[in-house]
Formats: C-alpha cells, structure tokens, sequence
C-alpha cells in the first residue's frame, strides 16, 4: 500500500496543516502486517516528494550533493582515507585491558570538514578510547544518505557502541536551494502570531521578535521539507529499532544546527589565517546569503531573522523525531556561538567551537555507554 494523492498533496500543499498524525499514516502505508517497513519504497516516494519541493528531476537530485565532487570530493576523499587508516592502526593497537568506545560516523560537514577547520569528529578522535569509522562527507544531503543505505552496511561491519548521525542542512542550503524557500511577497500563513505562541520554548525576546516578523517571508516548502526530513529520520530509526533488529542497544545521536549569520566573501583572522582561502574555495555565500539575494532580501537583520527563523524550526523536528525512541539522543548546540565572530563561514563554527560541541558529544556518549555497560 501507498500513501493516496490527498496525502501526498496536503503534505506538498499545506504542509502546516499536515500533522503528527499524518506523518505517522504516511509511513503506515509502507508496513505490512507484521508491522516492517518497505524502507526502499518509503524512501523512493520521499526522494520524489523533494523533487517536486525543489523543481528537480532525478539526475539533478543525485547530482546536487557536492560531496563527491570537485575540490570538496577531493579533500572528502583524502580526509576520510585517513580517518580509516587511523581507525584500523587503533583497532589493531587494542590494549585487552582497557574498555574503548566504537563509534560509527555518518552525516555532513560538521562531522566531517575536511580540511583547516577541526570538526566534531577530530575533537572526539582525540579521546583514546574512541575507536571512530567515519562514512560522514561536507556537502552530503540527508536524502541521499538514507536512499543510498551505506549506513546500514557501516553499523552491521563494525557493530558500534554508538551511531552519530547529522544531516539535513546541505538538503535545503546547497546549491541555492533555499532561495524556493522565501519569497518577498509576504503569502505565507504565520504558524505563530503572538509572542505567547512560542512560550513553551523559553526563548529570548529578540529571538520572538526574529520568528515573529520573518515567517511570512518563508514559503510553504520549507514546512514541505521539514515534514519530508522528520518522515526520512523516523523511518530510519524505525527501521533501526525494530523488534527483530539486532542494533536493539544501539546508542545513536543526531543533532541540530545554531544560528548562522549570511554574508558574502573571505573574511580575516590572526587565529585562523587560512580562513580566507578556505571561505574563497568553499565560496562561501552561497548557502545563504546568494539565495536571499535572489530572492530580494538584502537587509542583514532580516536575513539572520529568516534562516534562524529556519534553524529553529529545524532543530524543533529533530527533537521530536528523537523524542519518539528510546535510544536516539539530540545535541542542541544553539547556545554555542555568540555572535558572527563565532562562524569561521556561512555555516560551519571556528575550529575552538566545534571543540565545545564535540565536548558535548563526549558527555553524552560516557553518559549513555556507561549505563549500557
């Protein structure tokens, strides 16, 4: 069974009234009687949804991710070799005595950046008693991490402690996407329409005020694409956690996205002095602020208030997709840059921040395999 036209339809259509429900009556399309998911047939109508989300055809949709393209496939590649020859040296180094942690990778650039700016995943491998395979590459896309399924094949080989998964930002900020996402005609319903609709998340003024004033320049394929991302990673983790999976135990962390500050061009640093190279490379502005452009909007407060506006809500449906399982944990790391000073780029903290992430990570992950053990 497939989900019918109207439910596809309300979910492209008017994707702020489809619900909880919904997204539960849409993945109960694909489980037969015994309650299993037809994950390949699941996963190739949400990959046609996004299609129809971002106008493109199916060779555009494998093209888009950058991850094994170019410079940034290039330095993916030479990162990730390495990252494996460390992880098997480690492997092959156990001491019998000592209890170590093994952890499988997979996700974007904040687990992996692969070259001058220490991500998440280089702080954690720092920890001895980590013993990290990473399949995680900058500029991969969520859709295409899930529809390819190496995930499967990584955790099945190396029977980890722990999963880290983060994707879904390069699904809807690479390659000027984000400009089919906001539009200055101001057409969008508002989901919230006073300051005491957002009570319940404990927000700062200016935040409400940031929410309160962007939504109606954000179109309703952002909230398309919301519903399609919590869809693909509540599939997964049923998927993961099923009764007759043997990853019953597993550990597994994702996590969501701070607010970022859009801007075009190199910026300096005395820190980080190959920041300017780097951000020339990686062109940074197109993730953000080229789209807004396009779209019109050139007010910087206006831009920060939209994509926060986004990052917000994106972090929002990660914690209720990890709400729903026992074993999925969510870092919030919001509160971890303070101001612009903080980004090395449009989208990626300064090597010292991601340090303070990765401390989180370390917290939890003892926390968790303590308790499992």
């Amino acid at each position: 069974m497939e989900p019918d036209n109207q439910l596809i339809d309300k979910l492209l259509r008017e994707p702020l009234k489809f619900d909880d429900n919904d997204v539960e009556a849409f993945i109960s399309c694909y489980q037969n009687e015994d309650g299993k998911l037809a994950t390949d047939l699941a996963f190739t109508e949400l990959r046609a949804c996004l299609r129809r989300v971002y106008d493109l055809n199916e060779n555009r949709l494998l093209e888009a991710s950058s991850a094994n393209e170019g410079m940034m496939g290039f330095f993916n590649k030479i990162s990730t070799n390495h990252r494996r020859r460390r992880y098997f040296k480690r492997i092959r180094n156990r001491k019998a005595n000592k209890n170590y942690i093994i952890i499988y990778s997979e996700g974007d650039s904040w687990l992996q950046f692969p070259v001058f700016v220490r991500d998440i995943t280089d702080w954690l491998l720092k920890k001895k008693e980590y013993l990290i395979y990473s399949d995680a590459y900058a500029g991969d896309w969520m859709a295409n991490i899930i529809y390819e399924g190496q995930y499967i094949e990584g955790l099945s080989t190396h029977d980890p402690d722990v999963f880290l998964l983060s994707g879904g930002g390069n699904d809807f900020l690479g390659v000027h996407r984000l400009a089919t996402m906001v539009n200055t005609r101001k057409c969008q319903t508002k989901k919230y329409t006073k300051p005491e609709d957002l009570a319940a998340f404990n927000l700062t003024s200016d935040l409400q005020e940031k929410i309160l004033s962007s939504q109606e320049f954000i179109t309703k394929e952002f909230y398309s694409f919301l519903r399609i991302i919590e869809i693909q990673y509540t599939i997964l983790f049923k998927q993961l956690y099923s009764a007759d999976s043997k990853f019953q135990n597993l550990i597994s962390i994702t996590q969501g996205y701070a607010y970022p500050y859009p801007h075009k061009g190199v910026r300096f640093s005395l820190r980080y002095p190959l920041r300017p190279l780097v951000n020339w490379v990686t062109g940074t502005g197109r993730w953000l602020y080229e789209p807004l452009m396009l779209r019109g909007i050139f007010d910087k407060d206006l831009q920060h208030a939209i994509v926060a506006t986004m990052l917000f809500e994106f972090n929002n449906t990660m914690m209720r997709i990890t709400g729903k399982f026992e074993n999925v944990y969510f870092i919030d790391n919001r509160d971890v840059p303070k101001g612009k000073s903080d980004w090395f780029d449009e989208i990626h903290l300064k090597s010292h921040l991601f340090k303070v992430v990765a401390e989180k990570y370390d917290v939890l992950i003892k926390e968790k395999t303590s308790k499992k053990r």
